[in-house]
């Protein structure tokens, strides 16, 4: 799965959600709001998905395997436990690996942490934190939601990917 299509496919299915909100408040068709909201409607979505537009061409951008985590700040009250249960794998994965893979790590409540819905898409009605993920050139390989994962399993997808680089 590529993760500029999953963005695109993502912020494609918001607006439509949108004209249809859009549509319904002003007793409009779609096609109506479409043309007289036109302008709006792209420039809502433009602001809404400009940081994790950026994250992801960021993430594109880097030659190497990408290990991505999206958590629970850690400076919030409300600790994740499975963020934190995590962190050890994510931590012995970042000495074994060093300058060979990518570490990326997202906020789940900032504005890039839309990363996650693009990724986990299913609706939910709440967060399974964390979600981590290995991405290879802009191809999200595997992504994991809610539990631990042993390093060994991260360990098998990265390796992968890096015999191939």
């Amino acid at each position: 799965m590529n993760l500029t299509y999953l963005l695109a496919a993502h912020k494609e299915s918001f607006k439509q959600r949108f004209i249809e909100a859009l549509a319904k408040k002003n007793s409009m068709t779609a096609d109506e709001v479409k043309v007289d909201f036109k302008s709006f409607i792209e420039q809502f979505a433009g602001e809404k998905y400009n940081e994790v537009s950026q994250v992801v061409k960021r993430i594109n951008e880097i030659e190497i395997p990408v290990f991505l985590n999206i958590r629970r700040d850690r400076m919030r009250e409300d600790k994740c436990k499975i963020c934190e249960g995590n962190e050890t794998n994510i931590l012995e994965i970042k000495e074994k690996y060093g300058n060979k893979i990518e570490i990326f790590e997202v906020i789940e409540d900032r504005p890039e942490g839309l990363l996650y819905q693009i990724i986990f898409h299913e609706e939910a009605e709440e967060k399974k934190l964390p979600l981590t993920a290995i991405i290879n050139r802009g191809e999200l390989i595997k992504f994991w939601a809610g539990k631990t994962v042993d390093a060994a399993v991260y360990e098998r997808y990265i390796n992968k990917y890096l015999a191939k680089s």
